[in-house]
C-alpha cells in the first residue's frame, strides 16, 4: 500500500495526508455542486458561461503569445473579476447564504412549520384560480422557486400579506388598477401585485395571449412555476421551465404545486425534479388545446 501511495502521490506521504487531500477534495467538490444547484435556472448561468470563455481566451491568448490580448483579459480577469461577481451575482449569493441556513438542521423544527405555511399558500393559490377560472377573470400568479424575483417584484406594488384565496380574487378583480400585472408569492408570503413578467421571444401557438406568452417568458428565464388564467377560455395553466402546461383542473394544478412546494420538502422532487403532473399536461404548440386571453 505506501508503495501505491509513493507511486500515485510521491515520497514522504502518510495515509493521514491522504484522507486529508481526500476530505479537502470532497468539501470542495460539494462546495462547487450546492453553487450549481442555486444557480440553476437563472441567468448566472449565462453569465459564468461568459467568464469562462473569456478565461479560456486568455489562456488561448498566452499560447498563441498575443501579449496586446493576453494583457487586456489578465487585467479584466484578476482586477474586474471579484467586483463584477459581487454586483452580477448579488440576489445568488444572498439566496446562496438563505439556503445554507434553510438546510441547517438546527432549523428542522422551524422548516416544518414552514412546510404547513407553504402548503396553506399552495391551497389558495388553487382556490383562487379554480374560482377564477369559473368567473372568467384573466389572472397571472407567480410562485418563486429557486431564481430570486426581487426584479420583478421592484416593478409592481409591493403587498407583504399571507396568501389568502380572498386577497387573491381581490387583486384580478377585472375593474382593479393591477388586476392586468402578475402577483408574486415569495416563500409563502404574497410580495407584490401589479408585476410586469417579460414576455416570450420564442415561437408560440397564435391563439396563446398575452398573459400566457408573458407566464412562459419568465418560466424560460428563471426558474418559477406561473400560474394562469384565461379570461376567455376560463382555463387555468402552468409555465414551468419554458413549457405551458394546459387545461388543468384544481386537482391537477393542486398535485403539480405540491409537487413543486409541499412534498418536495420531504424529498419527493423539488426545485431540481420535473414533476409530472396529473391531468394530462399539454406542452404549448404540441397539439394542446386552444387557450387565449
Amino acid at each position: 500500500m505506501q508503495r501505491i501511495l509513493v507511486y500515485l502521490i510521491g515520497p514522504d506521504v502518510s495515509l493521514g495526508d491522504l484522507a486529508l487531500a481526500l476530505v479537502d477534495i470532497g468539501l470542495v467538490a460539494y462546495l462547487v455542486y450546492r453553487v450549481l444547484r442555486i444557480i440553476r435556472g437563472t441567468r448566472a448561468v449565462a453569465v459564468l458561461f461568459g467568464l469562462f470563455l473569456l478565461g479560456l481566451g486568455y489562456l488561448g491568448a498566452q499560447v498563441a503569445g498575443l501579449e496586446t490580448l493576453s494583457w487586456v483579459l489578465g487585467h479584466f480577469l484578476s482586477y474586474s473579476f471579484i467586483f463584477g461577481v459581487i454586483v452580477l451575482f448579488q440576489s445568488d449569493i444572498r439566496r446562496a447564504l438563505a439556503e445554507l441556513g434553510r438546510s441547517s438542521r438546527l432549523l428542522a423544527a422551524l422548516s416544518r412549520d414552514d412546510l404547513a405555511t407553504q402548503r396553506g399558500a399552495v391551497d389558495a393559490v388553487v382556490k383562487a384560480a379554480g374560482e377564477l377560472a369559473r368567473r372568467r377573470h384573466g389572472a397571472l400568479i407567480v410562485l418563486e422557486r429557486s431564481a430570486d424575483l426581487s426584479d420583478v417584484i421592484d416593478s409592481g406594488l409591493r403587498v407583504d400579506a399571507a396568501v389568502t384565496s380572498e386577497l387573491l380574487l381581490s387583486i384580478f378583480l377585472p375593474a382593479g388598477p393591477i388586476h392586468d400585472g402578475a402577483a408574486v408569492i415569495q416563500g409563502a408570503r404574497l410580495a407584490a401585485a401589479g408585476c410586469l413578467l417579460p414576455l416570450s421571444a420564442a415561437e408560440a401557438p397564435q391563439e396563446l395571449g398575452t398573459r400566457h406568452r408573458a407566464a412562459l417568458g419568465l418560466a424560460e428565464e428563471v426558474d418559477a412555476a406561473v400560474v394562469v388564467v384565461s379570461e376567455e377560455r376560463g382555463e387555468v395553466s402552468v409555465a414551468l421551465e419554458g413549457t405551458l402546461h394546459r387545461a388543468l383542473d384544481e386537482k391537477a394544478l393542486r398535485k403539480l404545486l405540491y409537487s413543486l412546494f409541499v412534498t418536495a420538502g420531504r424529498g419527493s422532487g423539488g426545485a431540481a425534479g420535473r414533476p409530472a403532473p396529473a391531468g394530462g399536461p399539454h406542452p404549448a404548440g404540441q397539439g394542446a388545446p386552444r387557450a387565449a386571453i
